[in-house]
């Protein structure tokens, strides 16, 4: 058996509804919360201005003027210019707020956002201001917007002011000479023939700065307002109803969230399906929980489980079978008292071995005493396998059957059965069509594995509610290494409708609550409709 979960849509579709009303609350509780919070928010209102970001043209100089433009930067640029300092401090000035500071400033750009939607031949910068006055907030888009606008000029300009700077150094230095040469001792041609070049160079650099002037005073930015930013009429935030919605639906996945989790992290078995999935074994037999106080099944229960047991080891006989559980509390031993009731009630000569000598149960439940029994208990035969002594004859619900008992707890057990269990059962195989052993939990303790290898094969009780998958993949797995035959599965504590009940955990003492009504699989056969002991057991050589 692999450890492999499966979840099917059935399992999927219950497991909405196991969830659906405290989903349904949680998030109709977060509704209503973000609902009243989002109501008693001031209302915020965003003002938008929106830039052109255009391409320089190839036609500026049709008419003869030439125009400085900005170069050609990326719009994630002029994204990142409009938060920075420089602009943000000028768009203040405008608003009235002079000699900003750096908190000033860092307050301002919270409240600021710029989208860049870009094309190939222009792109759009929408600058969004959120304020609580709609007035104030288009104001302010619309300051920012002007300053983006002249800090893209200033950008265009840049170039041609230090060209400016240059150009006026130069002609400083050259009335600095003409000054010189003037006052210079020389011969008065000399003199005049130095001045005069000096004056053509000053001449030329005063033009070349005429023109960059003209230029500078015609140079243009790539940006232009295509909208100014208007007051809002409606708030942006808070939208109650939109943020009920969005914590409605979280507060749904947010639940389920943690179901599914749960679920994940849960590997117990969820019904019979999953079991026999798991497992890759036949569910010989489901039982419901029996009401507080009673520890027998009825005898309609155990039919549809005798019959399936019967016709998978027609061929075996005598029939010896080993009831066990990966661990305590799941049932084991209520099942292997109805199947030898049953057993016996169908004409077979059975036997009930208690061999569970660590914790016995099955006994008690018998109605044996100390006294009724005596010396005839396992641990005598165990210790004397080749004594005289005989089981005891019960009469439960009108039906006889032997049952070899154990009392009370025997030491070291696992030692004594290794060491005569084989050869005590050989001796009574002689005497019984059919031999039920009831043996302790398969992983707690080693006694079952002892046992197991001289049975014809082993059913394996799984309580519904509590039985994990890796326990019984665990148990599976035992089994197989040591070639032991499981027949399949029993699901015991099963809820009305086959649904696995929420019971408490219970110790190592077996204590359990069936509910009797209608089994979730197939409806067990009566005990007239069940082949009886001369149909399916083959009469032995020695004429029993």
């Amino acid at each position: 058996m692999e450890y492999e979960e499966e979840i099917s849509l059935q399992d999927l579709v219950q497991l909405l509804r196991r969830g659906l009303v405290f989903a349904l609350a949680v998030a109709l509780g977060a509704a209503g919360l973000t609902y009243y919070l989002s109501r008693r928010m001031t209302p915020e209102y965003d003002s938008t201005a929106t830039l052109l970001v255009s391409r320089p043209g190839s036609a500026q100089g049709t008419f003869g003027v030439s125009l400085v433009t900005a170069p050609t930067i990326d719009i994630t640029a002029y994204q990142a210019a409009a938060k920075s300092y420089p602009v943000l401090s000028t768009a203040l000035e405008t608003l009235g707020v002079h000699d900003a500071g750096v908190a000033t400033v860092g307050a301002f750009s919270k409240v600021v956002s710029v989208r860049a939607e870009s094309a190939q031949q222009s792109s759009l910068l929408r600058v969004t201001v959120r304020d609580a006055d709609p007035s104030w907030a288009a104001e302010a888009a619309n300051a920012l917007g002007n300053a983006l606008l002249g800090w893209d000029i200033a950008r265009a300009k840049q170039n041609l002011q230090v060209l400016i700077a240059t150009l006026q150094s130069q002609i400083d230095a050259f009335d600095a000479e003409i000054v010189g040469a003037s006052t210079g001792v020389g011969s008065d041609a000399s003199q005049s023939t130095q001045v005069e070049g000096i004056k053509a160079l000053r001449a030329d650099r005063a033009n070349q700065l005429n023109a960059v002037r003209a230029l500078s005073a015609s140079a243009v930015g790539l940006l232009e307002v295509l909208e100014p930013a208007m007051p809002a009429l409606r708030p942006s935030r808070p939208q109650p109803a939109r943020n009920a919605a969005l914590a409605f639906t979280l507060g749904l996945f947010l639940v389920y969230g943690l179901v599914m989790l749960r679920e994940a992290m849960n590997t117990r078995f969820r019904n019979s399906e999953d079991i026999q999935r798991a497992t890759e074994l036949p569910v010989l037999g489901e039982f419901p929980r029996l009401p507080s106080g009673t520890t027998r099944l009825p005898s309609e229960a155990t039919g549809y489980l005798r019959t399936n047991i019967m016709f998978a080891t027609s061929q075996d006989l005598p029939k010896v079978i080993v009831v066990t559980s990966p661990g305590p509390a799941e049932g084991k031993s209520t099942v292997a008292l109805g199947l030898a009731q049953s057993l016996a009630r169908n004409d077979y000569n059975t036997l009930l071995i208690d061999a569970d000598m660590r914790k016995p149960t099955v006994s008690a439940r018998a109605g044996l005493t100390k006294d009724q029994v005596g010396n005839s208990v396992l641990r005598a035969f165990l210790e004397n396998p080749d004594g005289s002594g005989r089981p005891v004859t019960v009469h439960l619900d009108g039906v006889s059957l032997d049952v070899l008992p154990t009392l009370e707890p025997a030491p070291d057990p696992t030692e004594l059965l290794s060491r005569s269990f084989a050869t005590l059962l050989m001796r009574l195989k002689g005497q019984y069509d059919a031999i039920v052993i009831d043996s302790p939990p398969t992983l707690p303790v080693a006694d079952t594995l002892t046992i197991a290898p001289h049975a014809t094969a082993v059913v394996l009780a799984l309580s519904l509610p509590t039985t994990d998958r890796r326990s019984t993949a665990a148990t599976l797995d035992l089994y197989e290494r040591i070639g032991v035959r499981v027949l399949g599965t029993v699901i015991t504590n099963v809820d009305h409708g086959g649904r696995a009940a929420r019971v408490g955990k219970y110790g190592y003492g077996y204590g359990y609550g069936y509910g009797y009504g209608p089994q979730a699989g197939a409806q067990p056969k009566s005990d007239v409709a069940t082949p009886s002991r001369k149909q399916l057991l083959p009469r032995r050589q020695d004429g029993y």
